[in-house]
């Protein structure tokens, strides 16, 4: 989740549903805390804020409608 918000990337499958399963406000803390880490000062605060809403949206549509070899990682 980190790298498909603050670097260039995308988010795994597994990671999908383990963040999901840590909740948002799991989520928002990660992106809040990291923010005010000086390292990261030089972000963009809108571009973060987008990715931060993109990976969570994404990674909710993966879980309510997962895929036939996802629906079978999540059953065994």
């Amino acid at each position: 989740a980190f790298t498909s918000i603050f670097k260039r990337g995308s988010i795994s499958n597994k990671c999908c549903s383990e963040l999901i399963v840590l909740g948002k406000v799991f989520h928002s803390t990660l992106v809040k805390r990291t923010l005010e880490n000086p390292l990261f000062k030089d972000l963009s605060l809108a571009k973060i804020i987008a990715k931060s809403i993109q990976t969570w949206n994404n990674c909710l549509a993966l879980i309510d409608s997962p895929s036939p070899s996802a629906l079978g990682y999540m059953i065994s």
